[in-house]
């Protein structure tokens, strides 16, 4: 009778600690069975990256115990924990199929033609230009309004002479009853609040130097604390190609290197890359024979 008076009072407690445990909050999936762990994390990757992290925070966060090898690294705190992945899309498949997609032998042919081809940069570049003799496609009537002739002197009408000018150009002598127009030649006009007494030029020409040397700068002082610097010099055979390459050029810059160590830069506008190829064209129209 006793056994069975016990044996009720434990089915009794039994019964009345069931909804005690069905209330009690659900563990960390660390505490599920391992057969159904896997299909959690795949749902929710997150938490182990948020969990991998507040870890390595706290061995970040712990101070290093002295050592006597200072470059002992083996307790090294960073990247100590390895971080999930983030989720990206395996290519492999895909990659797998591309390399082993068969094709054609005239399929292949094309392929190997378009891999063999060098698509650097260089190849679309400008390349440093040499004298062509090209047909002039204008008539003297055609470039004679861009010029002014004075004192026999031909250059474009955009060349300004005022002493206070900066100006690069070309020009040539031209008298009436001549047969042929006096040699073409590389002018220089330089004006600033300081001397610069430059002896050098250096034409950077899509990206290519050409240097030319005047002979004989000329120097003076003006009114109001100017110093004006020119020169005027015949262009010779040896000089072709920089002629070549001013008429027909994309871009220009000049530099003025002078004697003293100072240098002085400019840009030449498109208006003065125009005169030059319209100069030449007049000066080889009228009998000039420059790079012949």
């Amino acid at each position: 009778m006793v056994g069975l008076k016990k044996y009720c009072l434990m089915l009794l407690v039994a019964l009345l600690a069931l909804p005690a445990l069905a209330a009690m909050p659900v563990g960390d999936d660390d505490d599920q069975d391992p057969s159904i762990r896997p299909g959690i994390r795949r749902l929710h990757p997150e938490r182990e990256r948020v969990k991998a992290m507040k870890r390595l925070q706290q061995q970040m966060s712990r101070k290093a115990e002295p050592k006597d090898d200072p470059w002992d690294t083996s307790d090294d705190l960073w990247g100590t924990v390895d971080l999930p992945p983030v989720t990206q899309r395996d290519s492999t498949a895909v990659e797998g199929r591309r390399l082993h997609t068969s094709k054609t032998p005239a399929e292949q042919a094309a392929l190997d033609s378009l891999l063999s081809i060098d698509y650097s940069i260089s190849e679309f570049g400008y390349r440093r230009m040499t004298w062509h003799d090209l047909p002039v496609t204008a008539t003297v009537d055609q470039l004679m309004p861009y010029f002014t002739v004075d004192s026999g002197e031909c250059r474009s009408k955009y060349v300004s002479l005022d002493k206070t000018s900066n100006e690069v150009y070309f020009a040539f002598s031209i008298h009436e009853g001549d047969s042929l127009p006096g040699p073409l030649r590389l002018c220089v006009l330089y004006c600033a609040d300081d001397p610069l007494d430059f002896d050098q030029l250096v034409f950077t020409i899509d990206g290519y130097d050409y240097p030319f040397y005047p002979a004989h700068p000329q120097r003076e002082t003006l009114d109001g604390g100017l110093y004006r610097e020119s020169s005027d010099d015949v262009l010779l055979e040896v000089h072709k190609d920089l002629v070549y390459a001013l008429a027909h050029s994309n871009w220009v810059a000049l530099k003025l290197v002078s004697e003293r160590g100072i240098h002085h830069v400019k840009m030449l506008t498109d208006g003065q890359r125009a005169d030059f190829a319209h100069t030449l064209d007049l000066y080889r129209l009228c009998g000039g024979d420059f790079g012949q």
